[in-house]
């Protein structure tokens, strides 16, 4: 049947078509001239073929005028390298090849440059040296290390004595799996868990210790599918960590994150449990745009040092 309408509708586009364009006869009425019936269009005279269309540059006019920044400057080589590339491709004679692989070794030259520079920068800089936030000899890292862990512990207990968590399960084998972690997390930081089923409660779930029935809570809180995690607060503010089935790790980093949006924890308490010291600020306000002042960049760049560093 669905063959048929196909083939209705489209004997009635062709013969639609055909009546809308009767000073054309059709090709089964012409089929005596061959595959090659139809006449040719006549070509342009070669004055209006070479005349390019008012306000549209040639080809070789936009290559030419595709960038008005200083030849080999890093803006000139970002935007015409992949021409001099195309043209080594496409031609690939001695001064081609050349011409690409001198401006690639320039543009190699510069980065090497940077390199330099940087490391010229940044060693010995307080705010800039990251050897300052983790130090790469390995005893220091490990001590690093055992010391965020230690801050990772006592972060949860502070949290687990200031909030609550609702566990919101179904009959599936992905809630009985984070329930298992829950009850983990439980052991190791004396969280006050409240398990709810959004589903009945099969013998699967029965076998749960302290689970209950939805009382209305999954709607309020937004939640429509299990495992589900809600951060809650003592004075009822709650924060949805997680809609599906996470690790034991990633249980506790979204628990630190989700305290961290309650303001249960400050940016100091959240910051000791990562391995890194010497963590500076970087949200700053940086001066406006001076439009005046001749330069190549937005910001002098003393002002963004100034900033960064709290100088004036």
């Amino acid at each position: 049947m669905h063959r048929v309408s196909l083939l209705l509708m489209l004997l009635i586009t062709f013969n639609t078509v055909n009546a809308e364009q009767p000073e054309h006869q059709r090709w089964i009425d012409r089929k005596s001239e061959g595959w090659f019936w139809y006449k040719s269009e006549p070509e342009p005279d070669d004055y209006e073929a070479s005349e390019p269309s008012p306000g549209v540059p040639s080809s070789n006019q936009s290559k030419k005028e595709t960038s008005k920044n200083p030849p080999l400057s890093s803006a000139w080589i970002r935007e015409n390298i992949q021409f001099y590339l195309d043209a080594a491709n496409d031609n690939p004679t001695p001064e081609n090849v050349a011409a690409f692989l001198y401006i690639q070794r320039y543009a190699m030259d510069k980065s090497f440059a940077f390199m330099d520079a940087v490391q010229e920068a940044t060693i010995g800089n307080p705010n800039l040296d990251e050897i300052n936030r983790r130090p790469t000899a390995t005893f220091a890292n490990r001590k690093l290390d055992e010391s965020a862990t230690i801050n990772h512990k006592k972060i949860l207990d502070k949290i687990s004595s200031n909030t609550g968590i609702f566990l919101f399960l179904d009959d599936s084998p992905s809630s009985i799996s984070q329930n298992e972690i829950f009850d983990m997390l439980s052991r190791n930081h004396h969280f006050d868990v409240i398990k709810v089923s959004i589903s009945d409660i099969t013998p699967n779930l029965q076998n749960i210790s302290g689970i209950r029935p939805d009382k209305g809570h999954a709607e309020q809180m937004g939640i429509s599918s299990a495992p589900a995690v809600v951060l809650l607060r003592g004075d009822g503010l709650f924060d949805v960590i997680s809609h599906a089935l996470v690790s034991y790790p990633d249980l506790q980093k979204r628990i630190l994150i989700g305290a961290k949006r309650l303001q249960i924890i400050s940016d100091s308490d959240f910051d000791s449990t990562r391995p890194i010291v010497n963590s500076i600020n970087t949200l700053v306000s940086l001066p406006e745009p001076n439009s005046s002042v001749d330069s190549t960049v937005p910001i002098p760049p003393q002002d963004i040092i100034n900033a960064f560093t709290g100088q004036r």
